[in-house]
């Protein structure tokens, strides 16, 4: 039995046309994309200013879409394709709601005495905070930064890597590489002096352990719908709600819904072994049907 590579519903690599470089290829791209990146947040610093780092985010996701082109494809070769759209927004947003039921519930029964959750726009990185207007900013900023990273290191970088090693080895080193693109933040916490050492390599461990998990699940919802929406809604939808909602304290203070933004990962990584359970299931059911079909 092959498992994973062997689903029902799947990414059909076969369908994409073989990259020249599978592994180089998304690498020097990834490479692009982060300085662009650290260019945006330590010398523009547009995060302090305006809550998000809107610019290189826009202008990676608009490198995703030129490297596709160039090489001779089209965007349905990245995932983001019309077949089964409705399934994998489905799949992608019914996972996401069922993991922020149990994540919020786990929050709510941790909550100090006095404190509530509260629904205010809060960029998390930099205590920015806003009404309306900056609320629908940062549900922007998410919208680009999902085809961005998904584009990126779902959509280039799985399918390229797809071609030189199987599913289960491709998608931990895109998580992998996933995760170490969010250090840039406990980098800049520390060179900034916001938070101590011991603080920074707290965050680091639980943000490089959150992330890696959060990317093999966003790589098995590409791969097990075929379609990039799916890993698409699911990321925008975690990182908007854990823009909007928050611990208000006793006092009136403001905390990251650190228990929620914990317990989303790991039902999001239950959810998606459910989710393989199933399909795996379905797809033993339909050969066995095959084979005993005259």
């Amino acid at each position: 039995m092959k498992g994973m590579d062997t689903l029902p519903v799947q990414l059909d690599d076969q369908h994409s046309p073989p990259a020249r470089w599978p592994i180089l290829a998304p690498l020097v791209l990834a490479g692009i994309a982060l300085l662009l990146r650290l260019f945006d947040i330590f010398v523009l610093r547009l995060d302090e200013q305006f809550g998000e780092i809107i610019l290189s985010k826009a202008i990676g996701f608009v490198l995703v879409v030129a490297y596709t082109w160039w090489v001779g494809q089209r965007l349905a070769d990245i995932g983001l394709r019309s077949r089964r759209l409705g399934l994998a927004l489905a799949i992608g947003a019914g996972l996401s709601a069922v993991a922020f039921l149990i994540a919020g519930a786990a929050q709510v029964l941790t909550l100090e005495p006095g404190a509530t959750l509260a629904l205010l726009a809060v960029d998390p990185k930099t205590g920015r905070t806003g009404g309306s207007a900056f609320a629908a900013f940062l549900i922007v900023g998410n919208v680009i930064n999902s085809f961005m990273e998904e584009g990126l290191f779902r959509g280039i970088m799985l399918t390229h890597f797809r071609q030189r090693m199987r599913f289960r080895t491709a998608n931990v080193l895109q998580a992998a590489l996933f995760a170490a693109w969010h250090l840039v933040w406990p980098l800049k916490a520390y060179l900034t002096g916001d938070v101590s050492t011991t603080g920074v390599l707290a965050q680091t461990g639980s943000l490089l352990l959150g992330t890696f998990v959060a990317g093999l699940v966003y790589g098995y919802l590409f791969w097990c719908t075929g379609n990039l929406w799916a890993p698409w809604i699911a990321h925008f939808l975690n990182n908007t709600t854990l823009n909007l909602v928050h611990v208000r304290g006793a006092a009136g203070e403001l905390h990251p819904a650190a228990v929620m933004s914990v317990a989303v990962v790991i039902a999001l990584a239950f959810l998606a072994l459910g989710l393989h359970l199933i399909l795996k299931k379905g797809h033993t059911e339909v050969r066995d049907a095959s084979r005993q079909s005259p």
